[in-house]
């Protein structure tokens, strides 16, 4: 089911496009009286056909009986439409999709693509993901560099396969690494909306965010969302504040939790191998260079945003 807010701007755009082609049909019946003489006609030969059906013998003749009045009515209306410059697409309701009729539902009572793009832009609202991300949105016009193009296309395309089922290479979790400007983030939440449209539960923290989520926990406010959802992206690793027993603590519950869980986890930071190991000791160093637990993808190059 539709959230009530969906469903409401369903029911206010489907009545809208319904009451300007009553609007729209009124004017033309007033222009062309016989119009609307032409179209009672349609609906009392398509109602007999059902009468007389039921007490014909040959009800293959009444089927063909019918089919050349309607025709002939069709194309009389069709006719008089076309010398106004109408035709009876004028007549008939304009819905914003014309795939579900603004109901939000195909014929086969499955969402329509349209309602999943409204639920997904709530999701991507709600999870911190950018709306500008996507893989169908990756510029190459902002590369200088071919080699750099050429490496950053690679890791898009590793990204977009682990975003398929939340897995690469039988890892559950997606380390990128590299220096600040270089499409890290771009790429996680391009992840994250692939996931989204996918099906996926996704939440995504800054560092910073997840760490000051674990501060409020200590007085007793609610506490960062570690295992809820299905794909969890955590943004720039590194910037955080190291908190003594908060910060090393809270990440290695976020990491270790997961992996415990079979869930995915990506990881984004600007530290290098050696600087994630001297900030964050070996229990986190340990478990993020898994094999198993993590594929890493290095971006290299220069800053994008230069």
């Amino acid at each position: 089911m539709l959230p009530q807010d969906i469903k409401k701007q369903y029911d206010t755009s489907r009545a809208r496009a319904e009451a300007e082609a009553a609007q729209r049909k009124r004017a033309a019946y007033t222009a062309m009286p016989k119009l609307r003489q032409i179209d009672e006609e349609i609906r009392q030969v398509s109602f007999n056909r059902g009468l007389e059906l039921i007490k014909a013998e040959n009800r293959d003749q009444v089927r063909r009986d019918t089919a050349e009045k309607l025709a002939a009515l069709y194309a009389e209306r069709a006719r008089m439409l076309s010398e106004r410059g109408m035709s009876m697409d004028d007549l008939l309701p304009r819905y914003a999709c014309e795939k579900c009729s603004d109901t939000g539902y195909l014929e086969n009572g499955e969402l329509c693509p349209c309602a999943r793009l409204k639920l997904a832009g709530r999701k991507y609202s709600s999870s911190g993901i950018s709306e500008n991300a996507g893989f169908d949105r990756f510029n190459e016009n902002i590369f200088k560099d071919p080699e750099q193009l050429k490496r950053t296309r690679r890791a898009a395309e590793i990204c977009a396969q682990y975003a398929e089922n939340l897995e690469i290479g039988g890892a559950k979790g997606l380390l990128l690494m590299g220096e600040t400007g270089l499409g890290k983030t771009f790429l996680m939440d391009s992840i994250g909306r692939e996931a989204i449209r996918r099906g996926y539960s996704v939440k995504k923290y800054t560092a910073y965010n997840l760490i000051d989520a674990a501060l409020r926990a200590v007085r007793h406010e609610a506490g960062p969302e570690l295992t809820g959802a299905e794909l969890l992206l955590l943004d720039d690793l590194g910037t955080e504040p190291m908190i003594p027993g908060v910060t090393i603590e809270t990440l290695f519950a976020a990491i270790n939790e997961r992996q415990f869980s079979g869930k995915a986890t990506v990881i984004a930071t600007n530290l290098t191998k050696n600087e994630l190991f001297t900030q964050y000791g070996e229990r986190i160093f340990s478990r993020l260079f898994a094999s198993r637990e993590y594929a890493a993808i290095t971006l290299r190059g220069k800053d994008l945003r230069m």
